[in-house]
């Protein structure tokens, strides 16, 4: 019989979020469903039709931070070396010159990145000599990211990995971008209710910032340095939608295509074994084209599924979008609690008819949960799941 494939488990993890500077202050947060967009503050927004955001107020780098490789950093990569660090220590991965050569970095953004990539600047960071690679796929990039960081320790090509998002979109460039594609909400004058995933009433989202990173483990390698095991990856898809937004269809098929890959990556079984979704919706279009596609992968079985979308809450940070909702997907299992989907008033029946948790959080009795993580083209998928 072939060799069982090696099991990625996740270790620590790590961010900066308009909630705060830690990955409880993101939990506590999304599970309270409250929203962190607002006014934007850090520049003039008044010739825009969006003014409205979440960030990260006040920031400065971490203070065990080196001071003057900070100050050569761009403020995405200060967001993503922060949450790195925050993983590692969390993880005790030792920091060694033995085993600086077996940790991989990889991230993904959205956003175009300047001539030092935030993986490089993160892998400098954490003194990172393994496989490093920067992912430009969109909204998908930061749980793209983790899920080929898992493949890399499934390959043996390093022990451990560094893996997640980073954005800083809150600024003249970034409104601008998607406002030009009429992506953005204009509800200027309710920003806490502003964006609204699944609701008849969902005009656009607002954008986020920050960052989510975890460390990922070969199992065993965990298990011999006495690691506490957060969660396990047990599954990843990712594919590319070739047709135009306007063909949901075609769309649908595809993005379904990155959840079954998921699926089947680890276990045929494992269908019937998924009791949440983390969505990626967040109050633009592209949600029943997400809603639908659970639906064609589930069929009646979507019934019995739990779907939540923390975008509601936390806004959209783009390529650290899928990260979020994996970090929050391992609370979420932990706790044995899934949080809802926040401003979801009236549910569109275009989005699927799914059973989406609505006002506060509810009893989460299962063991695995898929995160999805969606854009303007790639998709991506990964199952996990609780120790």
């Amino acid at each position: 019989m072939p060799e069982a494939p090696k099991r990625v488990c996740i270790t620590g993890v790590g961010a900066v979020s308009a909630f705060g500077r830690t990955p409880e202050a993101l939990w506590a947060g999304v599970s309270g469903g409250v929203s962190a967009v607002a006014p934007i503050a850090t520049f003039d927004a008044s010739e825009f039709r969006c003014r409205i955001a979440a960030e990260v107020r006040d920031y400065a780098p971490r203070e065990d931070m080196d001071p003057q490789a900070a100050a050569r950093m761009d403020r995405r990569s200060l967001f993503a070396a922060d949450a790195a660090i925050q993983a590692l220590i969390q993880s005790a991965v030792p920091i060694t010159a033995e085993t600086v050569t077996q940790i991989g970095v990889a991230i993904g953004t959205e956003m175009p990145e300047p001539a030092v990539t935030t993986a490089a600047n993160v892998a400098r960071t954490i003194s990172a000599a393994g496989p490093a690679i920067h992912l430009s796929t969109g909204a998908a990039g930061g749980l793209m990211a983790i899920g080929e960081a898992a493949e890399w320790i499934r390959r043996e090509e390093c022990a451990i990995a560094v893996a997640g998002g980073a954005e800083a979109p809150v600024n003249a460039d970034g409104i601008g971008h998607f406002e030009r594609l009429k992506m953005l909400t204009n509800n200027n004058t309710d920003p806490a209710h502003a964006v609204r995933p699944y609701d008849t009433a969902r005009d656009g989202f607002a954008l986020s910032e920050g960052a989510a990173m975890v460390v990922l483990e070969d199992e065993d390698v965990a298990i011999r340095r006495g690691a506490h095991i957060l969660a396990y990856v047990d599954g990843y898809g990712s594919t590319f939608n070739r047709a135009p937004v306007a063909h949901a269809a075609a769309n649908e098929i595809d993005t379904g295509r990155a959840m079954q890959k998921a699926l089947i990556k680890w276990d045929l079984t494992l269908q019937g074994e998924i009791d949440v979704i983390f969505g990626s919706a967040g109050g633009n279009m592209l949600d029943a084209i997400e809603g639908k596609a659970i639906r064609r992968v589930w069929g009646p079985n979507a019934d019995k599924l739990w779907v939540t979308a923390i975008k509601g809450a936390l806004g959209h940070t783009l390529g650290a979008s899928g990260a979020m909702n994996l970090i929050a997907a391992v609370f979420s299992l932990q706790a044995g609690l899934i949080p809802p989907t926040a401003n979801l008033d009236h549910a569109d029946p275009e989005c699927g008819e799914l059973e989406v948790v609505t006002g506060a959080v509810r009893r989460l009795h299962g063991t695995k949960a898929m995160v999805n993580a969606f854009g303007l083209g790639h998709a991506a998928s990964v199952i996990v799941s609780r120790p």
